[in-house]
């Protein structure tokens, strides 16, 4: 049996101005930074085998905070990039429904298909992250490993371990600095945990990993 520890970057100010980032290399704001903090101070002592983060800095730098002293190298990789939003990024909702409003009606739609000009669609995007997951099996059946990502491409990750439909990316959310532990089997995987915040609103010592 293996463990995956999800963990998704902590705030950027485009997070707070409620920008699309993307591919967009933001990097982490000073609250990000304190969420990087309090998850790190809750996975402390756990012994990871392996540590994966996609190669923007938000998610590279949250990953750095959370391993510490403890010499696990990070291997950093395009696969686990947010989905590409194209010319959605850097733009608040209010902005690109503005300037590009037959893209903004149809992405109020939930089709698999869709993406912006110069972006990625959920299809495309779940495919990378499938890909992600046979890696991540192949290499760590039996490991604690240590994966930190964006909402929207650790969403695919989920639904690709878990074996759901692909629509089903559009069922779950993932807060900034949030933790999700999934335990792999040769033939199946068990969300243990999702999306649990606790230590950024608690002491450590009162949450139970």
């Amino acid at each position: 049996m293996g463990k995956l520890f999800v963990v998704r970057h902590g705030e950027t100010e485009w997070n707070a101005q409620g920008r699309i980032q993307g591919h967009s290399d933001v990097p982490l704001s000073d609250r990000g930074r304190e969420q990087a903090r309090a998850i790190a101070r809750r996975l402390q002592g756990h012994a990871f085998d392996a540590a994966y983060s996609s190669d923007l800095s938000r998610t590279r730098e949250t990953a750095e905070m959370i391993l510490g002293e403890s010499g696990i190298p990070l291997e950093s990789t395009p696969m686990l990039r947010e989905y590409q939003k194209g010319v959605f990024e850097g733009l608040t909702v209010h902005e690109y429904a503005r300037q590009y409003p037959e893209q903004y009606e149809a992405s109020l739609v939930n089709d698999l298909d869709f993406a912006p000009t110069g972006g990625e669609s959920m299809r495309e995007c779940s495919a990378r992250l499938a890909k992600f997951a046979e890696l991540l099996l192949e290499r760590h059946m039996d490991d604690t490993v240590l994966v930190v990502g964006h909402g929207g491409s650790l969403r695919s990750l989920l639904v690709a371990l878990l074996d759901l439909p692909l629509e089903a990316n559009w069922k779950f959310v993932m807060h900034n600095c949030a933790l999700s532990i999934i335990y792999t089997y040769p033939d199946n995987a068990v969300l243990h945990l999702y999306n649990d915040t606790g230590h950024l609103t608690a002491p450590v010592a009162e949450v139970v990993v």
